[in-house]
């Protein structure tokens, strides 16, 4: 499937970067703007344009610190959105902020970012861009958790180092579990710095694509059952560093910055999972513990053997239309053998299922056949222990039909 088969782009007209003197954002003509319909099967779940005046700090962290090794400080001071962009400022050693005015906070360079506060899974991510004129900086759009140990996943929509921006890299790494997928040395075949252009990623359960000015770029095998299927911040960031060979900062294009002209994040299927950030897990009854079998996307899950233990998840659809159901089953000895899982609109019950988990093995278990469903109504998914045996609580789905 081309997921961005139904992207049509108008003429988009080189623009002049932002500029040292000024410092002024652009964003893209009206008659310049991409026209974008939602990917094939996908509805639009999250979305920052970018239209306001100042960064929306109620989705949004600031990048800050130094990293390792880099040549940069990362400071909110050099974030801000106006003009219908948000621009990531790039300034001198000793300096920071809209103009790059002398500051005592770092004698670095300075740069920024945004990461942001909700932490998705999967569906299809995608920005407009410009990057930087001037060598030595590194700018990127990808996904990781923050503050993440042991095995964890981190995706490069992209990665691009200013000395080469016809150039760029697609990236999953499968981090202390697996190494690092990548796609190498993308040739873009334009100048990145020059204009706007569109970047994406689709994260599916089996594998990872990427796209650029929508034409698959490269895609790579990604399965939920052997690597860690984590739940993901966004960051939009750039950074000075030394990277792809990079000659070191070019003084001579600063201060200067890269644009960002929207983010936003697209569902097709909905997911409910047990250890879901955003909530809609919860748990009734007692005998509750955390379970040693392995669990969807690598992560846990529940299990009680106590009657009357109930596991509920709450999923609200991206788009009206037909949808069916399942309920990931961990199956293995001393499972309740016909255990009742639920699909409900309310009171109302919609769908129902016995489930086996004495079997052996995982599987996603259908529950019921297609229903039709209104996006963004509640709709609950309750696994009950009713009998002799153990349940386990772990993920749930609603599958586009």
């Amino acid at each position: 499937m081309r997921v961005r088969a139904l992207i049509t782009l108008v003429a988009i007209g080189t623009l002049p970067l932002v500029t040292a003197g000024g410092l002024t954002p652009t964003a893209p003509a009206a008659a310049e703007a991409q026209v974008l319909a939602a990917p094939s099967g996908y509805a639009l779940s999250w979305a920052d344009e970018f239209d306001g005046t100042t960064v929306d700090t109620s989705r949004w962290d600031f990048r800050t610190s130094k990293p390792w090794n880099g040549w940069s400080t990362q400071l909110p001071e050099n974030v801000s959105v106006g003009g219908g962009v948000m621009t990531i400022r790039l300034c001198p050693e000793a300096t920071s902020g809209p103009a790059c005015t002398p500051t005592t906070a770092a004698t670095d360079y300075t740069g920024g970012g945004l990461i942001s506060k909700d932490r998705p899974r999967y569906g299809y991510y995608e920005v407009r861009a410009r990057t930087n004129v001037g060598s030595g900086w590194h700018s990127a759009f990808w996904s990781a958790q923050v503050g993440a140990t042991g095995a964890f996943t981190e995706i490069d929509g992209f990665e691009i180092d200013s000395h080469v921006p016809g150039d760029a890299r697609h990236n999953v790494i499968a981090w202390n579990h697996g190494g690092h997928l990548t796609s190498g040395i993308d040739e873009l075949g334009f100048d990145s710095s020059a204009d706007w252009h569109v970047y994406g990623y689709e994260w599916r359960e089996t594998e990872v694509r990427f796209f650029v000015d929508g034409v698959l770029a490269w895609s790579t095998p990604y399965s939920q059952s052997t690597y860690v299927h984590n739940f993901l911040n966004v960051w939009l960031t750039t950074i000075a560093i030394d990277l792809n060979n990079s000659p070191g900062v070019d003084d001579s294009a600063l201060p200067g910055a890269v644009q960002w002209d929207y983010v936003r994040f697209y569902e097709r299927d909905v997911y409910g999972d047990n250890d879901d950030p955003a909530g809609g897990y919860t748990e009734s009854g007692t005998g509750w513990a955390a379970s040693g079998l392995p669990a969807f996307g690598r992560l846990t899950s529940r299990y009680s053997c106590v009657a009357g233990a109930a596991a509920t998840w709450t999923l609200r659809p991206p788009s009206t239309g037909a949808y069916r159901a399942y309920l990931y089953r961990l199956g293995g000895d001393g499972g309740q053998p016909d255990a009742p899982v639920t699909v409900a609109d309310g009171d109302t019950p919609l769908a129902s299922a016995a489930v086996d988990f004495n079997t052996t093995g995982n599987a996603w278990v259908p529950v019921g056949g297609a229903l039709s469903l209104t996006a963004g109504r509640p709709y609950t998914v309750r696994l009950e222990r009713t009998g002799a045996g153990c349940v386990r609580a772990d993920a749930v789905k609603f599958v586009r039909q």
